[in-house]
């Protein structure tokens, strides 16, 4: 995952020294289609990553609400057949979100592109908004985790162009909305009091990352006491812990869930 966020940053500053002109200083009256062909060739590039990707990615213009491309595998998750000659949009992605949920990810999009806005524009691309939403396939819903980091903004520094990368949720339930920054400090968005608070990131500490690794390498706990001369009661707590405190019940979600956090 972290490749796929390396990657965006990169799309975006080669855009923004690029095309600094259109996005930053030109007055974006009705957005001509002149401004999109400015980036067309960047674009391309992104188009082209995530077509050789293995992820399941999609890149989409929040101005029109229009994929510009989207990966085969999101086409696949979502039980719909790749036909070239009917394009899998967006509308189409909707309709396969549970209907109690659109309201939610409508709220999410809204509040997340809204706080994009109010940081400096040269940390804008430093931040992806990430979560949980389920998707139905076969009438079968499947909670993944979503993580959005910009690509191009308009003048007035609203999101234009997104890069949006989709992987399976440690959770159980839909939410979870974080705005995650490379910095060590992140907002969590509270849904049902409809706002955003500011936290620092409780990166793990050595004894953590030594006991989820080898946890997640399928060690015992008794494997794991030994080879980093702790107790086994210290191993025990502090798993125990680390479910409570990411709101996990495996070694394995808890570990997806870290990534997806970027805690580690």
């Amino acid at each position: 995952y972290c490749l796929t966020f390396n990657f965006s940053v990169k799309i975006y500053r080669s855009i923004e020294m690029k095309t600094n002109q259109s996005l930053t200083t030109t007055n974006f009256i009705g957005y001509a289609q002149e401004e999109y062909e400015n980036l067309k060739p960047l674009i391309e590039i992104a188009k082209a990553f995530v077509r050789s990707s293995n992820q399941y990615i999609y890149i989409i213009d929040f101005l029109k609400r229009y994929f510009l491309t989207v990966s085969d595998k999101i086409v696949r998750l979502c039980g719909e057949e790749i036909d070239g000659k009917k394009r899998f949009n967006y509308k189409i992605y909707l309709k396969h979100v549970p209907t109690e949920e659109q309201k939610m990810l409508s709220e999410i999009n809204e509040k997340g592109l809204g706080l994009f806005h109010t940081f400096p524009t040269n940390e804008r691309t430093n931040y992806t908004l990430c979560y949980d939403i389920d998707l139905i396939r076969n009438k079968k819903k499947t909670l993944l985790n979503h993580k959005l980091t910009p690509l191009a903004f308009t003048s007035n520094g609203q999101v234009w162009i997104a890069l949006c990368a989709i992987s399976p949720s440690a959770h159980k339930e839909s939410g979870h909305v974080l705005m995650l920054h490379t910095n060590g400090t992140y907002y969590e968005y509270d849904l049902l009091c409809h706002d955003w608070g500011k936290k620092e990131i409780k990166r793990l500490n050595e004894t953590e990352q030594e006991i989820l690794l080898l946890s997640a390498r399928g060690y015992t706990v008794e494997e794991i006491a030994k080879q980093i001369c702790k107790s086994v009661n210290t191993i025990k707590t502090t798993k125990r812990n680390l479910f409570k405190r990411f709101e996990t019940e495996s070694i394995m979600n808890t570990w997806v869930d870290i990534m997806n956090r970027r805690q580690i």
